[in-house]
């Protein structure tokens, strides 16, 4: 009464196994009666199919050792599977030659094997796509967080993040780092007498103007309203009034529509350099700031650079 499926094949004279003991199970497996029993397999699985068996109980009366594998059955066109041995009866005094097979069916084990292999590599790809998915979300949030929404420049917080990693590697290295502030000048009155939107209009432009003119290794972060600050390393502050000399001019050259009128404007620029160990972030600002406003007192649309406490150079 056992599920497996058993059987006892004998070799015959002719070379041909003889189908001696089938249990129930084996015979509704191949859809036969108690009539196959002492028929030759070929006789109702066909040449084919009886010649692939014989191959194999052959090779295990030969080799004297049992076989397992797993096969693969088609029945009414769907693929059934079994775990299959095959053991070699070689009887040396009678020298008849058997051979007992018992297979078990894994068609619901395989399937289900199949099923979590499906699963599992469902869940790597959902995965890949989850990872992938956090990190373009990372991605914009670190985007949100860093950049002004307005120009795609940096925005202060970071100008904050880059700026303290370049003076910490200026200090080390003992080389030039020079910052620079940069205002639109007039622009809250061009906001009044024509429309913040065409005062955005003229910061996203004057930030293109800044963008096109740094080197990439330079930090550009917006870092207020109408003020931009650029972080120039490696660079000493006599390059730096080079580069904010030509942005005057630039800037001076900039033409706007409003309703038929010209718009034209100005910057205001205020320059310092590292030249103090003790310089840092907060330092470096108040005399930039210090500069710039010391432009501001000059009447605008100038270069003002810090040089000492009280000290400037002053460029139009």
């Amino acid at each position: 009464n056992s599920k497996d499926n058993m059987f006892l094949a004998t070799l015959d004279k002719d070379g041909d196994f003889i189908a001696e003991e089938m249990n129930p199970s084996q015979m509704q497996n191949l859809g036969q009666t108690e009539q196959i029993i002492n028929k030759k397999l070929k006789e109702f699985l066909g040449e084919e199919n009886a010649c692939f068996l014989e191959e194999k109980y052959l090779k295990c009366l030969e080799e004297n050792k049992p076989i397992m594998e797993e096969e693969t059955v088609s029945i009414d066109g769907e693929d059934r599977y079994y775990n299959t041995m095959i053991i070699p009866i070689n009887d040396k005094d009678s020298g008849e030659k058997r051979v007992i097979g018992i297979s078990r069916e894994i068609t619901e084990l395989k399937l289900a094997k199949q099923r979590l292999e499906k699963l599992n590599q469902d869940l790597d790809s959902l995965l890949v796509q989850k990872s992938e998915e956090l990190e373009g979300a990372n991605s914009k949030l670190k985007t949100l967080a860093f950049d002004d929404t307005l120009t795609g420049v940096g925005n202060r917080r970071y100008l904050n993040d880059h700026a303290n990693k370049a003076i910490s590697l200026a200090h080390r290295y003992d080389s030039c780092l020079t910052f620079m502030v940069l205002d639109i000048d007039g622009l809250s009155n061009i906001n009044e007498s024509c429309s913040h939107t065409f005062g955005d209009t003229i910061i996203k432009s004057f930030a293109n103007l800044l963008k096109t003119s740094i080197r990439d290794s330079d930090i550009l972060a917006r870092y207020s309203g109408e003020e931009f600050i650029l972080l120039l390393p490696m660079t000493s502050l006599e390059d730096s009034q080079i580069l904010a000399k030509r942005l005057l001019e630039e800037t001076r050259d900039m033409s706007f529509e409003y309703e038929g009128k010209e718009v034209t404007i100005t910057t205001s620029i205020g320059l310092s350099t590292i030249d103090n160990p003790q310089d840092n972030l907060d330092t470096l600002l108040s005399k930039t700031y210090d500069a710039l406003a010391k432009a501001k007192e000059e009447g605008k649309n100038v270069l003002v650079s810090y040089l000492d406490k009280n000290s400037y150079n002053i460029e139009t």
